[in-house]
């Protein structure tokens, strides 16, 4: 049989390098900023000439900065690609005396952009006296990569242990977002470097008639030689693409299943932004009533170069829901953005506050929830690309390991392996959680039968208080979402849990 490049593509809802890049939002239509790199001495002086200026009429003042890198290579059967963007800006934000906040954005990371925006919010020429403490030591510069170097590293992500005519589309992506961060306000002047790097590769094969798609992502904080795929990681993905589903119809009903670490982990990241952060309405009151009746999201467009206004707000509470148990009483969750090594982490957070562990769920019952400054929160204010509006957001979430290891789980039922995503309705606490196959469990093993496109369903709270075993050795998964081209960087370290639920063949493929 002979395949087209249009065909192959479609049939696997994958793409080749080039497009893969404009997915990623390496191809925006946008011009890249590309200006000398900024010292960053001179950031810190238009910074705290801003705060300056700014507390002579205001109570508080914060000003944030970010000059921020992008690098990905993409490499496919079909070609390669690599792209480079620069994007820059400041967000100086300012406190009223009655609670509420305004703030100005620019993309003019320059004297002359800073001191306009400082114009923009009525601020005079005259300057408060004001210490901003020790000087911050600028973080080292990691080494430059040439094409040349990045395109032999992409390479060797398509050198697959074990090649295969059943595959017959391969892909692999390299992506490196370093930025600098600057968080100055009276008595505080901080600076942090963020290199944040994600592997990727995507195998496909045929089964029959239909189509198998594994996608294997690694991503961490630090450099390209600290945590890279291995020749393992690559032939399990292989592997995972080549696995021989069972035909036939899958039978729905509730079983006991087995969570993969990677299903864990969507079901982690539903549980705290739906429930865990200031923002989240919980059942029964409805989304848009709670937001209406407890919180007050009030944020402009906030596009670069105008004003934008936020009111001060508190979060939702409801005492019946604080008391009760969330989760089963082996859940322990933790968002500690401190982590050496974490996708996630930093060591101030958008708001210019230190980071620190928080602790969400102790045995089952809710501890703390998310928030930002303006929602009575510390260390949590989180900004899209940094230059977005501010939001309570996770950093680095660790599920307390258990003490079984993960074949001890298996009893009858069937094991849920990579997980694809989650929809979760927060009136009703409804969640659906798509994978990409489940394997059939007898008397504590595997019977061979594997079926594809699954989902589990039910409510969230039911799942997690459901929970009868946690597995010892966890493993870390990153997410980058985007908001208009603004990513959203967060991470999970989780180990498989065991628990039961209703499980069905996935009604969509959306």
């Amino acid at each position: 049989m002979t395949f087209h490049r249009r065909e192959v593509l479609g049939a696997f809802g994958v793409a080749s390098a080039s497009t893969l890049l404009w997915a990623l939002g390496c191809g925006a239509p946008r011009p890249a900023l590309r200006r000398a790199p900024q010292v960053s001495r001179d950031v810190r002086s238009w910074l705290q000439d801003a705060v300056a200026r700014l507390s002579t009429i205001y109570p508080s003042v914060h000003a944030l900065a970010v000059s921020r890198r992008r690098t990905t290579a993409a490499l496919d059967v079909l070609g390669p690609g690599i792209a480079r963007l620069r994007a820059d800006g400041a967000v100086l934000t300012i406190r009223l005396s009655d609670g509420s906040s305004r703030e100005h954005v620019t993309s003019e990371l320059t004297a002359d952009g800073i001191a306009a925006a400082v114009q923009a919010l009525g601020a005079p020429r005259e300057r408060a006296a004001i210490e901003f403490g020790a000087a911050p030591r600028s973080p080292a510069e990691p080494p430059l990569i040439d094409d040349g170097d990045l395109r032999h590293r992409v390479e060797l992500l398509q050198a697959d242990a074990r090649p295969s005519s059943r595959i017959v589309y391969a892909a692999a992506l390299i992506d490196i977002d370093d930025a600098i961060v600057w968080s100055v306000a009276p008595g505080r002047d901080l600076e942090q470097r963020l290199v944040r790097i994600r592997q990727a590769v995507t195998r496909a094969a045929w089964n029959g008639t239909r189509p198998v798609v594994a996608d294997l992502h690694h991503a961490w904080s630090g450099w390209l030689d600290d945590q890279p795929l291995t020749p393992g990681d690559l032939a399990a993905a292989s592997d995972a693409a080549l696995k021989l589903m069972t035909p036939g119809a899958f039978h729905d009903g509730e079983r006991t299943v087995v969570l993969d670490p990677s299903v864990v982990a969507i079901v982690l990241d539903t549980l705290v932004r739906g429930r865990l952060t200031a923002t989240a309405p919980w059942p029964g009151r409805g989304a848009i009533a709670a937001d209406l009746a407890g919180l007050s999201l009030a944020a402009g467009t906030g596009q670069p170069g105008n004003p934008r206004t936020a009111g001060a707000a508190q979060p939702l509470d409801n005492p019946r829901a604080a008391t009760a148990p969330l989760a089963s009483a082996l859940i322990t969750l933790v968002d500690d953005p401190t982590l050496a090594g974490a996708y996630g982490g930093f060591a101030f957070d958008d708001e210019g506050e230190p980071a620190a562990p928080l602790t969400l769920l102790d045995a089952g019952r809710i501890t703390a929830r998310l928030a930002d400054r303006a929602r009575g929160g510390a260390g949590r204010g989180r900004r899209p690309g940094h230059l977005g509006c501010v939001e309570p957001s996770s950093s680095h979430l660790q599920l307390v390991p258990g003490t079984t290891d993960a074949a001890q789980l298996y009893t009858d039922g069937l094991v849920l392996e990579a997980g694809l995503g989650a929809s979760f309705d927060p009136a009703s606490d409804r969640i659906r959680i798509a994978c990409a196959r489940a394997r059939e469990l007898k008397a504590g093993n595997a019977t061979g039968r594997v079926y594809p496109d699954v989902e589990l369903v039910g409510s969230l709270t039911a799942l997690l208080t459901a929970a009868d075993a946690v597995a010892r050795v966890p493993a870390s998964f990153a997410m980058r979402d985007d908001d208009d081209r603004e990513p959203r960087w967060r991470s999970i370290s989780t180990p498989a849990v065991r628990t039961r639920g209703l499980v069905r063949s996935r009604r969509t493929h959306a």
